[in-house]
């Protein structure tokens, strides 16, 4: 993974919100979760929940799927697969500069 997609993902699940909104997609799992039941969980007014997800899907760790007039959003586990890899790798490659 480039280190400007390792950047993206890490950034994106580096807020707060933005990180329990992912965890609130973990536990939705397959079926996914509206932008209206996401905004009742987390406590936030719907219309920012597009704009908290954006960055999530950007990084390849959500996708969104539009459904008549909404948008269901669900978890990528190939992309925290890859940002989970790329960690890994990080950590592989430190212990050999030491």
């Amino acid at each position: 993974m480039p280190d400007e997609d390792l950047v993206l993902g890490l950034a994106a699940l580096g807020q707060p919100i933005r990180l329990s909104l992912y965890r609130h997609l973990v536990i939705a799992g397959e079926a996914g979760i509206g932008p209206v039941a996401l905004a009742v969980a987390v406590g936030m007014q719907r219309n920012l929940i597009s704009y908290h997800l954006q960055p999530l899907v950007a990084a390849g760790l959500v996708r969104s799927e539009k459904r008549g007039r909404d948008v269901n959003y669900r978890i990528d586990p190939i992309g925290l697969t890859k940002l989970a890899s790329a960690l890994l790798q990080l950590s592989a490659t430190s212990k050999t500069i030491e």
